[in-house]
């Protein structure tokens, strides 16, 4: 879809919402609008700055038609009349007194038209339209657009540019792009950013006072309680503890290659750069789990981020266990089987919470 027909299908869609919401007719089906329509308005307007400003301007044409002197005038029905030609009502002779400064303009209860207490409501119910209009069109100029995800959801979206992110679960991150800068701000969680070139609008994430700067590339970013780490599979990253990105008070910027990554500890300490199996360091890309020498605490923690059936452990002993291995993010059952492929009693108990995982009861 070009630039035209995204124009055109954001006038439809402005225009439907305009007659949805019943806009320009305060008081006639105000009740109707549901809480539910309401909200898929508000989001359609997050949706794109495009949206705002085709409602914009269907507000400023109804306006405009509006204070059109000679609009209540008009006959509706002109079919016996040329085309190129528009026929006004017959109006009775008023007497100088009723008539507006303007010579021609009234307000009268005798005749269809819009009521002085209408145009009074019309007007505020358009007013406050257009202040939440623009009070949605500076929010997300200012804070950005909101992706996020919630327990056990996995989304990929392409951004306006042509850039796709995947966000894992429990991810949320805020989207701003500019004439000369795209940024992403990473909030939590993590997301693998498979960026389209363009040399003139460097492409930046940021996590945790980390930025990440990146042209053309795939990158993984995680943001979580002990840092930032940075996986990089295609291309080239700059990685650079900042306090602000927009302030471009930076510490020198560290540059990884294809199959490198680096952890940014939450102290600030950015720690040498290693050598990793770049598919093996973003399996969570592909919804695969990869664990090495992690406690069975910390693997039952990662489980529980990507499905609904929550997993505890009662055993202290046992939660400090070791494992090691990859595994489907959504598999429990081979999780379970090979909890229990593991050595001593194990008890595995449903509960109305989820699955609890201890040491049998001699």
């Amino acid at each position: 879809m070009d630039a035209n027909e995204r124009r055109e299908r954001a006038t439809q869609e402005a225009a439907q919402w305009w007659n949805r919401l019943n806009i320009d007719r305060p008081g006639e089906g105000a009740a109707e609008v549901s809480r539910q329509d309401r909200e898929q308005f508000t989001e359609w307007l997050r949706e794109s700055p495009l949206h705002v400003a085709e409602l914009l301007r269907i507000a400023h044409v109804h306006d405009a038609l509006e204070r059109f002197k000679l609009w209540n005038e008009i006959e509706a029905d002109a079919a016996d009349h040329q085309d190129n030609v528009i026929v006004l009502r017959d109006a009775p002779e008023e007497p100088a007194g009723r008539r507006s400064a303007a010579g021609f303009f009234r307000l009268d209860s005798r005749r269809p038209g819009i009521s002085v207490s209408r145009a009074i409501a019309a007007g505020v119910c358009l007013v406050a339209i257009l202040v939440a209009i623009l009070g949605a069109w500076l929010a997300l100029g200012t804070r950005g657009q909101l992706i996020a995800t919630d327990l056990a959801e996995r989304r990929q979206v392409m951004l306006d540019d042509g850039s796709v992110v995947q966000l894992e679960p429990e991810t949320r991150l805020r989207i701003k792009f500019a004439d000369h800068r795209r940024s992403v701000a990473l909030e939590r969680g993590r997301a693998l950013f498979r960026v389209a070139k363009d040399p003139l609008r460097p492409f930046w994430v940021s996590a945790d006072h980390t930025s990440v700067r990146a042209v053309g590339t795939a990158f993984g970013v995680e943001s979580g309680e002990h840092g930032v780490i940075v996986t990089v599979a295609e291309g080239k990253v700059a990685v650079a503890r900042s306090q602000a990105p927009e302030s471009g008070q930076t510490t020198a910027p560290l540059y990884l290659t294809a199959g490198q990554q680096v952890t940014v500890r939450s102290s600030g300490t950015m720690q040498q750069w290693r050598t990793v199996d770049a598919g093996r360091a973003l399996a969570w890309a592909r919804g695969q789990l990869v664990f090495e020498n992690d406690t069975l605490a910390d693997v039952v923690r990662e489980f529980n981020r990507y499905n609904r059936t929550q997993l505890s452990i009662s055993d202290s002993q046992l939660a400090a266990r070791r494992v090691s291995g990859v595994f489907e993010a959504t598999d429990t059952e081979t999780l379970l089987a090979f909890i229990r492929q593991g050595g001593g009693d194990i008890s595995v108990q449903q509960t109305a919470d989820g699955i609890v995982i201890g040491s049998s009861v001699r």
